[in-house]
């Protein structure tokens, strides 16, 4: 096989591969894992069953691999935002507007592993704890972000990782609520973050 047909394999081989999972996060969030099946995953990629096994053993390690992939995205995120020249608020906005970029569906069948996986029980413990030691880095993160913007005078004082869990809950009923009705809100940087910004009092944005 030329260098050539070699690149263009792969470039297949990834792109079906990259298919089973997006077909996955959707299959499993609207099934949970004990119902789908690798044929319902292969199907909705419009892939073929034995496919399937060219790159994933079973259904479970499927499962665990594209909630790793959700948690690591979301950990790029945050810390891509940390990482920027500009205040504690500009990196939060920044955040939830790249946090709810893209398709509201797709954002709602991620939000739904990840919710399943945190309280399944059929994932080994050290799975479970991967998942969960996962998601404390993402809101570690954040609050790392909240603190500093504490320290600027930009946000309310209390504890960063409690502020931090309040923001992730409002942001992901937000993407649930449009998820489920004929009339989204349109997300509204400045609303989400309202919780978390100081006032010229030094209270709560209203």
């Amino acid at each position: 096989m030329s260098p050539r047909n070699k690149e263009q394999f792969k470039e297949i081989r990834d792109q079906r591969q990259q298919e089973l999972r997006r077909s996955a996060i959707q299959m499993f969030s609207q099934k949970g894992f004990a119902a789908a099946k690798i044929s319902d995953i292969t199907s909705n990629a419009k892939l073929s069953h034995g496919l399937f096994y060219h790159y994933f053993t079973s259904k479970e390690e499927l499962y665990i691999e594209v909630i790793r992939d959700i948690l690591y995205d979301f950990i790029d995120l945050v810390e891509e935002a940390a990482r920027f020249e500009m205040t504690a608020l500009g990196k939060m906005e920044w955040l939830t507007e790249a946090t709810h970029s893209g398709s509201i569906r797709e954002g709602v069948y991620r939000h739904i592993l990840v919710l399943q996986a945190l309280y399944s029980d059929h994932l080994n413990e050290l799975v479970k704890q991967e998942i969960v030691s996962l998601y404390k880095e993402a809101v570690d993160g954040i609050s790392s972000i909240i603190k500093t913007g504490q320290e600027e005078g930009q946000f309310i004082e209390g504890d960063p990782e409690e502020l931090a869990t309040y923001h992730l809950a409002l942001a992901h009923g937000l993407l649930l609520w449009n998820a489920r009705t004929e009339n989204p809100v349109e997300l509204s940087t400045d609303k989400v973050l309202r919780q978390l910004k100081k006032t010229g009092d030094g209270g709560v944005c209203l």
